[in-house]
C-alpha cells in the first residue's frame, strides 16, 4: 500500500478528555460514525495501559459503545507481556481502537517494549479509527504536554487506591506536597501525526498550573514544534487528508465570541475548540483552528525535537 493510500485510510478522533468525553453517548456515536458501519457491526478494541488495565476505567470509556451495540474487546499489557499472536489478532479485529486516558509516558514506553506499535500502525493503515482522550489522544502524536509526572497517575498509587480491585500494600501514602508539587513534562509518543499535543487545554489540574499557560512555557522550550491544543470538551476528527473540529454541545471551553482565547470561568463563557500555537521570534503565537480543513494546513512537522530532561527521572519513578 502506498503512502497516499495510508493517508486516505486514516481515521481518528482525538479528544481533550478521556473519561469525560468517552462517558458521553454523543462522543461514542461520533466515533462509530467514522467507521462507516452500523454499531452492531463495529468491534471496539480497548487498550487501558495508561490506567494499568483497571476495570473501572475500561467501563467508563467503553460502556457507551456497548450500549450502542458495539462489541468490545480488550488488550491487557500493563502487568504482563501479552502473547504476540493474540496482540496481532486483537488489533487486526478492531474497527475502533480506544486508548484510555492516564499516564502517557508509561503507556507509550510499555507499547514500544512489547512490540505493540507496529500492530497499531497496521490497524490505522487499513482504516481502523484510532481514538482516545487525554493520554489516549497524546499517544498518536509526536509528543504531548503530559501530567505523567503526577504521582497519583503512577502504577503503584493507582493500584494502591483499590480502583481496579487490586492493591499495592507496600505503596507509601502520597503527601499533599506530592499531590501538588509535580510539573507537566513533554512526553515522547508514537508519532503517527506531527505535533506537540496539549489535551485539557482549558483546564487546571491538581498542581494548580493552568495547562494553557504552562503549555506556552513548554512551547518556548521546544520552539521547533507546532502545538495542537484541544479543549477538554473538544476533539480533533481526522478523515483521510482532512480534519474537522468536534465539540460537546452545551459545554464550556476557551474560545471566546470573537474567536480568540478566553480565560476559563469568564463571563460570558467560552466554547470548546482547538488552538494552534507556534513560536515566532521567541513569542508564542496563538490562533484558532478553523472548524474544518486540510491536515496539511493544520499540521506542521517539527524541524527538530528535543527530549525533556525530566523524562528519564519519571521513567525511574514509574517504571514500565
Amino acid at each position: 500500500m502506498s503512502q497516499s493510500q495510508h493517508q486516505d485510510n486514516r481515521r481518528g478522533f482525538f479528544g481533550g478528555s478521556g473519561s469525560g468525553l468517552f462517558s458521553r453517548p454523543e462522543c461514542c456515536a461520533a466515533v462509530v460514525a467514522l467507521t462507516g458501519k452500523s454499531a452492531s457491526e463495529v468491534t471496539v478494541l480497548y487498550i487501558g495501559t495508561a490506567t494499568y488495565d483497571i476495570a473501572q476505567s475500561r467501563a467508563t470509556q467503553t460502556d457507551k459503545f456497548a450500549e450502542q451495540g458495539c462489541s468490545v474487546i480488550e488488550l491487557k499489557v500493563a502487568t504482563s507481556d501479552p502473547d504476540p499472536a493474540e496482540m496481532a489478532a486483537l488489533c487486526a479485529a478492531a474497527d475502533v481502537v480506544v486508548v484510555s486516558g492516564g499516564n502517557t509516558l508509561y503507556a507509550c514506553d510499555r507499547w514500544q517494549k512489547i512490540g505493540l506499535v507496529p500492530h497499531l500502525s497496521a490497524a490505522q493503515d487499513r482504516g481502523a479509527v484510532m481514538t482516545g482522550g487525554s493520554a489516549g489522544a497524546i499517544c498518536w502524536f509526536d509528543a504531548g504536554h503530559s501530567d505523567s509526572a503526577d504521582p497519583e497517575t503512577y502504577k503503584r498509587a493507582m493500584l494502591a487506591a483499590g480502583v481496579g480491585g487490586e492493591a499495592a500494600d507496600d505503596a507509601a501514602p502520597l503527601t499533599e506536597e506530592d499531590k501538588k508539587g509535580w510539573k507537566y513534562i513533554r512526553v515522547p509518543a508514537l508519532g503517527f501525526y506531527p505535533g506537540l499535543m496539549c489535551p485539557h487545554h482549558d483546564k487546571t489540574q491538581s498542581n494548580g498550573s493552568p495547562r494553557y499557560n504552562d503549555f506556552d512555557e513548554m512551547m518556548l522550550r521546544h520552539p521547533s514544534e507546532r502545538g495542537i491544543c484541544i479543549d477538554h470538551w473538544a476533539a480533533l476528527v481526522v478523515e483521510g487528508d482532512k480534519y474537522r473540529v468536534w465539540t460537546m454541545e452545551g459545554e464550556q471551553g476557551s474560545v471566546g465570541a470573537d474567536g480568540t482565547f478566553t480565560e476559563p470561568n469568564t463571563v460570558p463563557a467560552g466554547k470548546p475548540g482547538i488552538f494552534v500555537k507556534d513560536v515566532v521570534a521567541g513569542v508564542v503565537q496563538v490562533s484558532l483552528a478553523p472548524s474544518s480543513g486540510l491536515l496539511s494546513d493544520l499540521f506542521k512537522p517539527a524541524t527538530a525535537m528535543v527530549e525533556d530532561p525530566n523524562v528519564a527521572s519519571e521513567r525511574i519513578a514509574n517504571p514500565f
